[in-house]
């Protein structure tokens, strides 16, 4: 399986978590991420977590999830998004960020729903526009 990728961006990291992740492969993405945040010195940053291809990881693997967007807080993570296409990944999600306090600062993004998740993403990290407070988007054309 391949492991998770952070790609730098302008307004911080966008994470690309394909589908299932080892709890090994978790530990290998969170001790990147260290690296990179730690790089910036103090300075805040915001996080795109590309989440559309996941689906039911293992309890470790959300925990170390859990540890890393903590850690994240408190090292100047702003705010974060995490895309998502999928129900079922979506509920383990939902449970870490209202267990570890991490939902006052993140928003999910159903990609399934929203043809233009990317940017209502970015708004949310970059403007601070909360996409749970817009009307709902157009139904794609099928």
């Amino acid at each position: 399986m391949p492991v998770p990728q952070n790609v730098s961006t302008a307004y911080g990291f966008r994470v690309q978590a394909p589908g299932y992740v080892t709890p090994a492969d978790a530990r290998a993405w969170f001790e990147d991420l260290q690296r990179r945040v730690l790089a910036l010195e103090g300075r805040p940053f915001g996080l795109l977590f590309d989440a559309r291809t996941q689906r039911v990881n293992p309890p470790d693997t959300h925990e170390l999830v859990r540890e890393a967007m903590a850690w994240s807080r408190a090292h100047g993570l702003e705010r974060a998004a995490v895309v998502l296409d999928s129900t079922v990944a979506l509920i383990p999600l939902l449970r870490a960020a209202k267990s570890s306090g991490t939902d006052v600062y993140e928003r999910y993004v159903d990609a399934q729903k929203d043809a233009d998740w990317e940017a209502r993403a970015e708004d949310w990290i970059v403007r601070g526009i909360d996409p749970d407070l817009l009307p709902p988007p157009f139904p794609r054309n099928r």
